[in-house]
C-alpha cells in the first residue's frame, strides 16, 4: 500500500499509489449557450475548502465553503444544485448545496483515499477514483448512498471521466500506466486495460464521443525530474490506443475541449503554460500560452469563451480568451495553495 506525507504544504508520493500535490479533475456541467453566466467551483486542498468565482465579473466570494480534509476534486450536478467533492484525508465525499453554498452536514464515507469525480450525464450517480486501493466507488445522487460493492480498476486510480451518451466511463491508472474502462449501466470493468503514456493523469472525451485524449504527466508531480511532453488518444468505440501521441508542453497534466470540438487545452505542470491542440489536424499551436506556477486542472466555460486553469503552486486560477488565446493579465486567488479540481455549474440567465 502506498502511503503519502506532507512537506511544507506539498504532499510527497510513497512506493505505491496517485499523487496528491495536484489532482487533474476537470468535471463541466452540460454545454449552453452563449451570453450565459456560470459559477466555478474550486477545491483547495490546503486549506480544507470550495472557492466560488462568478465568472462573469471574474471575483471570488470572499468566504469559502468549509468541506474535508484535502478536497481533491469537485464535481457538479448537470442541473447545477448540488457539488460533490472528494475529501482524501478524511476518505470522505461532501456536498454542498451550489445556490446557498452550504455544504450537508453529513459527509458520504468512502475509504481508500479518494480522489478524483465525476457525475453520470444523467445526473443520477457519482463515481470516485480511490488512489489507495485501486478502485471506483458509485454513489446515487438523489438517496446520497454509496453502493456496497467497488469495482476494481488498476493502479493509483486519478480521474474519471465519461462518455457523452454516459454508457462508459473511463479511469485514469498512473500506477499502471493504464487506462481501465467501465460499463456504467453494469457497473463492470473491461477486463483488458489500455495502455497509455508514463504516468497518465487528466483525461477528456472529445464532444461527439469518438476519442479519448489522456496527459501523460511522465512522473508524479513535484518530483524531480522534466515529466513528459505527449497525449494519448484512445479511440472510444475500439478501446485501442492509436499510437499517434500529440506532443504538448513539460509534464501535460490535463485536458479540456471546446464545446464544438475543434479545440483542446493542455496544461503543462512543468512547464507553467497551457497548450493549444487542433483536434483534427491533432498539431499544437506553436506558442505555448504562459499561465501560473505547476497549472493542473482546467477547464472551459460552458459557452465555450473562457478556459480556466487551477494554477497549483500560485493558489490561483487564470482565465483564457478562447478566440484570442491571450491570459487575462490578472488571475484571481483562490482559498490557499494547490487547488485542485474546478467545475462549472451550466449557463444562468
Amino acid at each position: 500500500m502506498r502511503r503519502f506525507r506532507w512537506v511544507r504544504g506539498v504532499v510527497v508520493l510513497g512506493l505505491a499509489g496517485a499523487p496528491v500535490g495536484f489532482v487533474p479533475d476537470m468535471v463541466s456541467a452540460v454545454p449552453g449557450r452563449a451570453r450565459c453566466r456560470s459559477i466555478a467551483l474550486v477545491a483547495n486542498q490546503t486549506s480544507g475548502s470550495v472557492s466560488t468565482i462568478d465568472l462573469k465579473t471574474r471575483t471570488k466570494d470572499p468566504t469559502d465553503i468549509p468541506v474535508g480534509g484535502l478536497p481533491t476534486g469537485v464535481a457538479v450536478t448537470p442541473d447545477g444544485k448540488t457539488a460533490f467533492v472528494p475529501n482524501r484525508e478524511s476518505n470522505a465525499v461532501s456536498t454542498i448545496n451550489v445556490n446557498t453554498r452550504k455544504k450537508d452536514p453529513t459527509d458520504i464515507s468512502i475509504g481508500g483515499l479518494p480522489t478524483g469525480i465525476a457525475i453520470t450525464p444523467d445526473g443520477k450517480t457519482a463515481f470516485v477514483t480511490n488512489a489507495a486501493s485501486g478502485t471506483v466507488s458509485t454513489i446515487d445522487v438523489k438517496t446520497r448512498e454509496k453502493d456496497p460493492t467497488d469495482i476494481a480498476v488498476g493502479t493509483g486510480p486519478l480521474v474519471v471521466r465519461f462518455t457523452p451518451n454516459g454508457k462508459l466511463a473511463f479511469v485514469s491508472n498512473p500506477g499502471s500506466n493504464s487506462v481501465s474502462s467501465i460499463d456504467v449501466k453494469k457497473r463492470t470493468k473491461d477486463p483488458t486495460d489500455i495502455p497509455v503514456g508514463t504516468f497518465p493523469a487528466g483525461m477528456a472525451v472529445t464532444p461527439n464521443g469518438k476519442t479519448l485524449w489522456v496527459a501523460n504527466a511522465g512522473l508524479p508531480f513535484f518530483s524531480p525530474g522534466t515529466g513528459g511532453v505527449t497525449v494519448s488518444t484512445v479511440d472510444v468505440k475500439t478501446r485501442k490506443n492509436q499510437r499517434d501521441d500529440i506532443t504538448a508542453g513539460t509534464q501535460p497534466t490535463g485536458v479540456a475541449f471546446t464545446p464544438d470540438g475543434k479545440t483542446a487545452f493542455v496544461t503543462n505542470f512543468g512547464s507553467g503554460t497551457v497548450s493549444t491542440i487542433d483536434v483534427k489536424t491533432r498539431l499544437k499551436n506553436l506558442d505555448d500560452i504562459p499561465v501560473g506556477q505547476n497549472p493542473a486542472t482546467v477547464e472551459v466555460t460552458p459557452d465555450g469563451k473562457t478556459v480556466l486553469v487551477a494554477n497549483n503552486s500560485s493558489g490561483t486560477v487564470s482565465t483564457i480568451d478562447v478566440r484570442t488565446r491571450t491570459k487575462d493579465p490578472t488571475d484571481i486567488p483562490v482559498g490557499g495553495p494547490l487547488p485542485a479540481g474546478i467545475a462549472v455549474t451550466p449557463c444562468r440567465r
